[in-house]
């Protein structure tokens, strides 16, 4: 059954109690799973691509609009254990497809619903697939190329950036990044968010490590349960990827330290009730390159971002509307259009206080 607001809410009641619904909103694990079930009539009208990688395994690319050449191109990294599939990505793609640009989700390796041929996966600082993704792509179009990261895909495309001043890119958006994994995935290893967000990711995980391991030779396994996401990275992200230990992984990974050499336009936007990435994490001003446009919310949990209006379509839709409105600043010109970003924000975002009072005495 396709959910509308109208269904639930008459147009007659909905100003009176829109104040109590807008503090359920409030609440960050409903504003992070809430939209998992509003999405369900989004479905955008995808076409798959499998393209073969330098090392001899695929990546698959879906796309929309994929034959549209006049319109700029939009490419979508996915968080942990995503795909096109997830509600933050249907979200965008289904905005793009209806208003003409060209959009792709990049499957990272093994969550594109088939394994990789070749045993390996994927990890949270993994750039050289990204930065593959991206060439390829731009050699398909001359017009404008933007990237936006959700989540770990923030973190890996903020990372890209920041190894790449020459990006290839005209603007990047990234949102809900963990940019401390070790605080964010210890935070996600406790309470609520183990036996809800944890245990749902360990659900697509473990099966489809057991497949990979079955093709390492001398992979060590353990006989202990794993049900947290350090154990999960002690074990396998580390083995794959030669990490030392999980300590190493993080550091080397987390992307706080490459923001400062970002040399394109990026605009970032995180939530204060982010459930999965505490606010101690977010970087100060000093670690932020010129280039970077730092936007802290109120709301949104974690890659939610929904307003509460009448019309569902319309709430589910403002996340998207923004970023191409953001994307449209540097549409058909490389200069950095910044001045032009305080009535794009004023549109979308509920500022956090310390964001209010700088804009009030700017």
């Amino acid at each position: 059954m396709k959910i509308t607001i109208d269904s639930i809410i008459s147009n007659e009641h909905l100003a009176s109690i829109k104040k109590r619904l807008s503090a359920i909103l409030a609440n960050k694990h409903i504003d992070t799973i809430l939209p998992i079930y509003l999405t369900q009539s989004l479905e955008p009208k995808y076409s798959r691509e499998r393209i073969d990688t330098p090392d001899g395994d695929f990546i698959d690319l879906d796309w929309v609009n994929k034959n549209i050449s006049t319109e700029p191109t939009v490419i979508l990294f996915h968080g942990f254990e995503g795909s096109s599939r997830s509600q933050y990505v249907k979200r965008v793609m289904y905005y793009l497809e209806e208003i003409g640009w060209r959009g792709v989700v990049a499957h990272y390796r093994g969550c594109s619903g088939e394994l990789n041929r070749l045993p390996t996966f994927y990890h949270a600082g993994q750039t050289e697939d990204i930065k593959f993704i991206i060439n390829e792509i731009k050699l398909r179009t001359n017009k404008e190329l933007y990237a936006v990261g959700f989540s770990l895909g923030g973190n890996g495309l903020l990372k890209y950036l920041g190894e790449n001043p020459d990006s290839g890119l005209n603007a990047a958006f990234a949102m809900s990044v963990p940019f401390d994994l070790k605080t964010c995935i210890d935070s996600m290893d406790q309470g609520f968010n183990k036996y809800v967000y944890v245990k749902n990711f360990l659900t697509t995980l473990l099966p489809k490590m057991k497949e990979y391991t079955a093709k390492v030779e001398n992979f060590k396994h353990s006989n202990r349960k794993i049900d947290t996401l350090r154990e999960f990275n002690d074990l396998y992200i580390c083995q794959f990827f030669d990490f030392k230990s999980s300590e190493d992984y993080y550091q080397r990974s987390s992307c706080i330290p490459f923001l400062r050499y970002i040399q394109t336009p990026t605009m970032i936007l995180q939530s204060e009730n982010d459930p999965l990435v505490p606010v101690t994490t977010w970087p100060h001003k000093n670690q932020l390159s010129p280039f970077i446009r730092f936007i802290p919310s109120k709301t949104g949990g974690h890659v939610g971002f929904i307003e509460l209006t009448n019309n569902l379509k319309d709430s589910l839709l403002k996340l998207p509307k923004f970023m191409i409105e953001y994307f449209t600043l540097f549409k058909g010109s490389k200069v950095d259009n910044w001045k032009d970003l305080p009535e794009v924000i004023n549109e979308f975002v509920y500022l956090s206080q310390d964001e209010e009072n700088k804009r009030k005495s700017a």
